[in-house]
C-alpha cells in the first residue's frame, strides 16, 4: 500500500511538473531578430546608411532645435 502512495505522488509530482514546463514556455518572450536579419528584411527598400544611423542615435538634445 505504500509502494503505490509513493507511485500516486510521482505521477502527481509529474503532471505538476508538466503544466509548469507549459506555462514557462509560454511565458518566455519570442526570440528577438538579429541585426543582420533585420538589414536583410530591408535590403533594397530604405536608402539609409548606416552612419547615417549612428548620426541619429548619437544627436544631442540641442541638435533637434530644442533649447
Amino acid at each position: 500500500m505504500r509502494d503505490q502512495s509513493v507511485v500516486t505522488q510521482l505521477r502527481s509530482l509529474e503532471l505538476q511538473l508538466a503544466v509548469l514546463k507549459s506555462r514557462w514556455e509560454r511565458a518566455l518572450p519570442e526570440h528577438g531578430r538579429s541585426f543582420a536579419e533585420l538589414c536583410g528584411m530591408l535590403a533594397g527598400k530604405v536608402g539609409t546608411t548606416e552612419e547615417e544611423i549612428h548620426a541619429v542615435r548619437f544627436r544631442f538634445k540641442w541638435d533637434k532645435g530644442e533649447e
